[in-house]
């Protein structure tokens, strides 16, 4: 499962990502983290988790959704696409 977060600054690293994650938002145990092209001025993150629960899913979107961080909202969702089997 992954959860992806947008709204993110242009210039935001994988670094930083990790970053947000754990220092900020407290999730310790994820996976890889993707950076792609947000369109306009921002950057999509992302990030693999290790469980395939939906409901833990939900918990860490709803902690990213409307998190203020460099300037900008963060925005949030989650997807079972791309699981590895």
């Amino acid at each position: 499962m992954q959860v992806l977060i947008g709204n993110l600054p242009l210039e935001t690293t994988v670094e930083d990502v990790r970053s947000l994650l754990t220092d900020e938002i407290g999730l310790n145990e994820f996976g890889d983290i993707s950076l792609a092209d947000g369109g306009k001025d921002s950057v999509i993150a992302m990030v693999l988790l290790h469980t395939q629960s939906p409901a833990a899913a939900d918990v860490l979107t709803e902690k990213v959704s409307n998190f203020f961080w460099k300037g900008r909202n963060l925005t949030a969702s989650h997807t079972h696409m791309f699981t590895e089997e």
